[in-house]
């Protein structure tokens, strides 16, 4: 999988997002990381990508995967 194929939206300081990077990480898995507002009145490009505004969320080409436990259950299948 190429690093262009996923994106992590995630926020600094975030436990999830931590989490859902650690998950990236150990299976060796590249992506790039985009840095999303504190406010999650700013967060108007999770909405349109996941359909919410909460982070972490991974973007595939062909989807998206909301949450840190939706993304290490979709790892887990790679």
């Amino acid at each position: 999988m190429e690093e262009k194929d996923l994106v992590l939206f995630r926020l600094e300081g975030c436990p999830y997002c931590k989490r859902a990077e650690d998950a990236l990480k150990k299976k060796g898995i590249k992506y790039r990381k985009i840095e999303v507002m504190p406010e999650k009145s700013k967060r108007e490009i999770l909405k349109k990508v996941s359909g919410q505004d909460s982070v972490p969320v991974l973007v595939e080409v062909i989807g998206a995967k909301n949450q840190d436990d939706d993304i290490i259950e979709w790892l887990e299948k790679k």
